[in-house]
């Protein structure tokens, strides 16, 4: 069961699910606005994201790679940081696309397949000019929850809420120095890593 904290951010990130994407596909670069690639998934606006799916963010370039398979080409503004992705396959043409958000303490994105239809939605709150809450949400109704705790101004942890795990699981951050090295959780005093680098 998911706290009611989430229920506003899961009842937001379900209506973006539901609306009418501007075009999303073959975006033309704009005036003033900067281009971004990487060789795979380089970002995600919910914190550990990626690492939470087992995936190890790829470093965000500044020039386009020789071969656009599987790579993601972010768009950029000066002010706001990215507000579109356009994500490759792998026969180097356009397959998805992310629309980023920023609507004051709430931030939010959604994916779009090829044919124009949502299929993911995620979205953090911010308090104090931190993550306070993120949740994901797919167009099947799955979704993930995530409460942050932190010592100082550093996730130390999160508290995960999914209907396909054991509600109020406390996924801990490991570092070395200011690197991510490790996501885990205890299960009977051991330690299980969902994350390794």
């Amino acid at each position: 069961m998911v706290p009611d904290k989430f229920k506003f951010l899961l009842e937001s990130l379900q209506s973006k699910l539901e609306m009418n994407p501007p075009e999303v596909v073959g975006a033309q670069r704009g005036q003033g606005e900067d281009v971004k690639w990487s060789k795979g998934p380089g970002f995600s606006i919910v914190p550990f994201g990626l690492e939470l799916a087992g995936v190890t963010p790829y470093p965000i370039l500044d020039n386009e790679p020789k071969s656009k398979r599987n790579c993601f080409k972010f768009y950029c503004s000066g002010v706001g940081g990215f507000y579109r992705s356009d994500i490759y396959g792998v026969s180097s043409t356009i397959i998805e696309a992310e629309i980023y958000q920023n609507e004051g303490q709430f931030r939010s994105s959604v994916r779009f397949d090829d044919s124009g239809d949502a299929v993911r939605a995620s979205g953090v709150i911010f308090e104090s000019g931190v993550p306070y809450i993120s949740c994901r949400l797919e167009d099947d109704g799955e979704f993930w929850c995530y409460e942050y705790r932190y010592e100082g101004r550093r996730v130390s942890s999160m508290i995960a809420y999914a209907p396909n795990s054991m509600a109020g699981t406390e996924i801990f951050v490991e570092r070395v120095g200011d690197h991510l090295v490790g996501l885990y959780f205890f299960n009977d005093h051991s330690k299980f890593y969902i994350y390794w680098v």
